[in-house]
């Protein structure tokens, strides 16, 4: 028997609303339990780049050691947003290891993009241009106060550190409570036997340096890090 317009018509028949309205119900809910994993494992992946990042530095150092009478990188400062402030030697970090590891001047491309609504580190990563780890030149003394001017960690013989599984020679930025961290409230650093890894940050230290560039290079007496 043939089928009538109106039986074309009811097998043609869409959605009705509230079909629309339950599969748009069923992709938002998919999509609040999905996003969350999916932020997760982009941030645990980009974790994961720079602290390879990271090692490779830390080989480019060994790497440099080894042309260098066994010292680590003589550095002109922490970097080029420092400027001439305790200036030594004549190139940054980055350079002094490009012969080595080729171009790496930025761990965490990530924390260059991030926290735009903070004007002052946007403008302090452009000044180091957009190199977001900080080589350890020289640390304070234990008064907190004064550089260690006569035992900078630029030019230093690589064998003259009390623990060198806990001193630190670069980390990433930011490292200040109030910009905030790279990775989940840490960070990714290098030591001084050149290995990296993963440090979480205590939100009360207001400048992670202050607390922490002298660990292990003097004493034992500060035992966090990775």
């Amino acid at each position: 028997m043939d089928s009538t317009p109106q039986d074309e018509a009811r097998g043609r028949r869409g959605f009705t609303l509230i079909e629309l309205l339950v599969v748009i119900t069923i992709r938002s809910i998919l999509a609040a339990f999905l996003l969350p994993v999916l932020t997760k494992a982009k941030a645990k992946a980009l974790k994961t780049q720079c602290l390879s990042n990271m090692r490779q530095m830390g080989v480019g150092v060994v790497m440099y050691a080894s042309d260098y009478q066994e010292r680590f990188p003589y550095c002109k400062s922490w970097g080029k947003a420092w400027g001439e402030d305790h200036a030594l030697g004549l190139e940054y970090l980055d350079t002094l290891l490009n012969p080595y590891v080729g171009k790496n001047t930025g761990t965490n491309i990530a924390a260059s993009k991030s926290y735009p609504e903070n004007l002052w580190w946007q403008m302090f990563l452009t000044e180091n241009d957009n190199v977001s780890y900080v080589w350890n030149h020289m640390y304070l003394r234990t008064d907190d106060a004064t550089y260690e001017v006569d035992r900078p960690v630029s030019g230093r013989k690589t064998g003259d550190v009390v623990n060198s599984t806990k001193a630190v020679l670069v980390w990433e930025m930011p490292y200040w409570t109030d910009v905030g961290t790279p990775h989940n409230g840490g960070m990714n650093v290098v030591l001084a036997d050149t290995h990296a890894g993963y440090e979480k940050r205590d939100p009360k230290e207001a400048d992670w340096w202050v607390y922490h560039s002298r660990r292990g290079w003097e004493d034992n007496n500060d035992t966090s890090g990775p």
